[in-house]
C-alpha cells in the first residue's frame, strides 16, 4: 500500500501556500486600517492647525519712485507702486513645544502647542540699498524713492493654529497686529511701521511673541544674516531633516532640545524669500528652513505589518515540529489538524490588529499570544496524545512569539534580527536531526 506519509512534505506545502491566502488577506486589511487611520489623523488637522511653518517677521516696505519728466526737467514720482523687502540682520529665536494626544473614534493623532519667542536687529542704513526722499523734491536725483508704507510682516502656514494675539514690540514699543499679511496669497499676519521713527531710527529692534499649534510638522526659516534657533520639546522622539541639521541636539526619555544655526554665507534665503514675497513662488522656502517633525517611532500598524511579514516562518517552524512528531513518535496527524493549527496561527494576527487598535500594541500581542497558545496547546494534547509534548509545544511557541516581540519593537535593528532569529531556528533543526536517516523512519512508520 501506497505510503501517505511520504506525500506529507507535499501536503504541507500545499497547505502553507493555502494559508498564505488569509494572510495576505490580514496584510490587506492591516493596510486598509493604516490608511484610515491616516484619514482621521488628516480630518484631524483640518480641524485644528496642520504643520506649521514660521517665516518671518521681515519689513515690506512699500515704495514711490521718483523719475525725470522729460518735459518739466524735474523728477517725478512714477503712477506705479514698487515693494522692497528688508531682511533682519540677526535672528535670536526661542521655542518650547508641548505635544498632545487627541482621539476620534479608536484612532489618535499627535499635536504640539508652541510659545515662540523671536528677537531680530533690522539695521536699514545697511540694506534699503536706495535713497529715501520724504517729500515730493525739486532737487531729488532720478532713482530715489518715497515711502508710502512700512509693516513687519509674519507669514504663517496655517494662521488656525494661532493661540491668542502675537505681540509685536518695536523699539519697546507695541505694535498694533493686523490680519493678513498685505500680500496676496500669502497668510499671516502684519503690523504698520511708524513712518517718521523708521526714518528717523536706522535701527530696529523687533520683539515677538508667538503662540502656535500645529501638527506633525515645525519648521522657521532663519530670515536673517546671522539666524540662531533654540527648541526644547517634551517628545522622545524627533525627526530632524532638510538642508540644515541642528548643530547641536540632546534626546532624552523624558524630550529633547536642538540649537541651529544659519549665516548669509550657508545659507543666503533672500532669492528664495524675495520669490515668494514677490511673485508668490514660496515652494523653495523649504529647502533653506530649519525643520523637525514629532515622530511616532514604530506605530501599531507599522508593528502588526512587521509581525505579518513573518507568519509565515512561524507557520513553517510549527508545522515542521509536528511532522517531527510524526516521524519521530509514530504518529499520524491528518492534514485537517494542520489546517486548524495553522488558521490558529494566522488568527493570532487578526486578534492582534484588532486589538492593538484598542488597547495598545504591547497589551494585544500579549493577549493575542496567550489565546492562541492556550487554543493550540489544548489541541495538540488531544492531537498528540500527551499532555507533556502539548506544554513543550506551547512553551515553544510562547518563545517563539517572545522572539518576534523583540524583532517587533526594535527599530534599526529589525531586519537584523529577524534574520538571525531565521537562521538560528533553521541551525537549530538541522543539527537536531543531523543522524536521522529519514528513509527509515518512514519505511518504519509505514511497517507499524
Amino acid at each position: 500500500m501506497f505510503n501517505l506519509l511520504k506525500l506529507k512534505p507535499v501536503i504541507i506545502t500545499i497547505l502553507l501556500l493555502l494559508l498564505w491566502l488569509p494572510l495576505n488577506m490580514i496584510s490587506d486589511l492591516v493596510g486598509e486600517r493604516y490608511q484610515l487611520s491616516l484619514q482621521v489623523h488628516q480630518d484631524i488637522a483640518n480641524s485644528s492647525s496642520r504643520a506649521q511653518q514660521v517665516v518671518g517677521p521681515f519689513l515690506v516696505l512699500e515704495t514711490e519712485q521718483y523719475q525725470l519728466d522729460p518735459n518739466e526737467g524735474h523728477p517725478i514720482l512714477k503712477p506705479f507702486s514698487q515693494r522692497y523687502l528688508i531682511q533682519p540682520k540677526t535672528m535670536q529665536a526661542d521655542s518650547q513645544l508641548q505635544s498632545e494626544v487627541r482621539s476620534r473614534g479608536i484612532y489618535q493623532t499627535r499635536l504640539y502647542h508652541t510659545k515662540n519667542n523671536l528677537a531680530l536687529t533690522f539695521l536699514l542704513e545697511k540694506n534699503l540699498g536706495f535713497s529715501v526722499v520724504p517729500e515730493l523734491d525739486p532737487v531729488a536725483a532720478p532713482g530715489a524713492v518715497k515711502i508710502k508704507s512700512a509693516q513687519m510682516v509674519l507669514l504663517l502656514s496655517d494662521v488656525r493654529g494661532l493661540i491668542g494675539m502675537p505681540q509685536f514690540t518695536l523699539n519697546q514699543q507695541p505694535m498694533q497686529i493686523l490680519p493678513g499679511t498685505g500680500i496676496e496669497s500669502l497668510a499671516g499676519v502684519r503690523a504698520n511701521v511708524d513712518l517718521p521713527s523708521l526714518l528717523q531710527q536706522p535701527k530696529l529692534e523687533l520683539q515677538l511673541d508667538l503662540g502656535l499649534t500645529g501638527t506633525d510638522q515645525f519648521s522657521l526659516l532663519p530670515v536673517a544674516d546671522h539666524s540662531s534657533w533654540n527648541l526644547t520639546a517634551d517628545w522622545p522622539h524627533p525627526g530632524f531633516f532638510g538642508r540644515f541639521l541642528p548643530q547641536q541636539r540632546e534626546i532624552t526619555a523624558a524630550g529633547f532640545s536642538a540649537n541651529w544655526q544659519s549665516t548669509l554665507f550657508g545659507n543666503n534665503v533672500q532669492p528664495a524669500l524675495q520669490k515668494c514675497v514677490l511673485k508668490n513662488e514660496c515652494d523653495m522656502l523649504d529647502e533653506h528652513s530649519f525643520q523637525v517633525s514629532l515622530v511616532e517611532p514604530v506605530d501599531q500598524y507599522l508593528q502588526t505589518n512587521r509581525a505579518v511579514k513573518y507568519a509565515l516562518m512561524v507557520l513553517v517552524i510549527s508545522f515542521a515540529v509536528f511532522y517531527l512528531f510524526e516521524l519521530l513518535s509514530n504518529l499520524k496527524i491528518h492534514p485537517m489538524q494542520y489546517l486548524f493549527i495553522g488558521l490558529a496561527l494566522a488568527m493570532f494576527y487578526l486578534l492582534l490588529l484588532s486589538l492593538s487598535e484598542v488597547v495598545g500594541f504591547a497589551t494585544a500581542y500579549i493577549v493575542a499570544a496567550l489565546c492562541c497558545v492556550a487554543l493550540i496547546g489544548g489541541y495538540t494534547a488531544a492531537v498528540l496524545h500527551s499532555i507533556g509534548k502539548a506544554v513543550a509545544c506551547s512553551l515553544g511557541l510562547i518563545s517563539l512569539y517572545g522572539l518576534l516581540l523583540l524583532i517587533l519593537r526594535a527599530e534599526d535593528l529589525a531586519l537584523l534580527a529577524g534574520t538571525l532569529l531565521m537562521f538560528l531556528v533553521l541551525a537549530a533543526v538541522m543539527l537536531s536531526t543531523r543522524h536521522l536517516n529519514w528513509y527509515q523512519l518512514q519505511d518504519d512508520t509505514s511497517a507499524g
